[in-house]
């Protein structure tokens, strides 16, 4: 196949995302759910798992892009920020898959070595993110499944920035005529204009602190296992700390930053569960608890047998896999 015939395949499979953004989102729900599937069925189920998985995904982001550039009002900009957001989310959707890979050639001192750097690498680029261009808190994963709905349909133009102009000397936002709503509907408030940067020096310091805390956590924590051993509570509290100090930090000036900014603190408070699925709660306490609550569910309703055997039969597999501190 020659360069011309590969240009416009790619180009016939631009033309076709685009057309089908709905379907496109199927195709990829399908493949993502597929990796979970394919767990236990195959040799090498969990390194064949996660590369399906990693596939879907970064075809998701790939897709992603297409739309974004071809439904975007403005040309597509690749900035440091966004490449290193791009790389900080490559790295978020393969780094299971890398470490299950050099474990399977290198054993075990392989897969700590190779969770070792991916952790630095996602370290040291989240500080520039935070220090250089002030983003807080940092997404997880840094550049979030676009909202194909939202940005294929038509945008209100009450919305749009062609509504308003800002004065030069003044600063304030003036609405055009033609921008307007309908009598009924105005308000008559002075139009607000939805900023997702915060500029209180002193609140920066603090905030910044807090997702610092955040962004050190895996590496802290990977040293604490060394210490302490991966069973130890002592690792396992260390990183529970870790996550209450930053989250209290945030909670001070949750009034004064955007709703996404306070829609990522409200999934970081969420993913405190998780720590009961982690080692060693997880082995002292939960599985039972787990166990017995998905057992009377299946019995209760035959039907959720279907869901439930899978996950009492992978559940300790996938807690060995997954629920790593720095993974989630």
């Amino acid at each position: 196949m020659d360069k011309r015939s590969l240009t416009d395949l790619f180009n016939s499979y631009q033309k076709w995302v685009i057309s089908n953004p709905n379907l496109v989102t199927d195709v990829e729900t399908v493949a993502t759910w597929s990796s979970y599937f394919i767990a236990g069925k195959i040799n090498k189920s969990p390194i064949v798992s996660e590369l399906v998985y990693a596939l879907s995904k970064l075809l998701s982001l790939f897709n992603d892009k297409i739309i974004k550039d071809a439904y975007g009002n403005e040309a597509p900009r690749y900035s440091l920020q966004e490449q290193i957001k791009l790389w900080l989310t490559i790295t978020h959707y393969c780094e299971v898959f890398v470490e299950l890979t050099v474990k399977s050639k290198w054993g075990n001192r392989g897969k700590w070595t190779a969770a070792t750097v991916l952790q630095l690498f996602k370290f040291s680029s989240a500080l520039v993110l935070l220090y250089k261009f002030k983003d807080i808190p940092i997404q997880h994963p840094p550049i979030p499944n676009l909202q194909r709905k939202k940005i294929t349909e038509e945008t209100d133009p009450v919305e749009t920035s062609e509504a308003f102009f800002t004065l030069r000397r003044s600063g304030r936002v003036i609405r055009r005529v033609e921008g307007a709503p309908p009598v009924k509907l105005r308000d008559w408030q002075p139009i607000k204009i939805k900023d997702d940067s915060i500029y209180l020096t002193s609140e920066i310091k603090e905030l910044k602190n807090a997702e610092l805390l955040h962004i050190a956590k895996p590496i802290i924590h990977l040293a604490a296992m060394q210490v302490f051993g991966t069973k130890s509570w002592k690792q396992w509290l260390v990183a529970l700390g870790l996550d209450i100090a930053s989250l209290r930090l945030y909670n001070k000036h949750m009034d004064d930053i955007s709703y996404d900014q306070r829609l990522e603190i409200s999934r970081r408070k969420l993913s405190l569960v998780l720590y009961l699925l982690r080692s060693p709660m997880y082995n002292g306490f939960s599985k039972n608890a787990i166990e017995t609550f998905l057992e009377s569910v299946a019995n209760k309703m035959p039907v959720m047998s279907f869901v439930c055997g899978p996950i009492l039969q992978y559940l300790n597999h996938w807690q060995d896999i997954y629920f790593y501190m720095w993974a989630m």
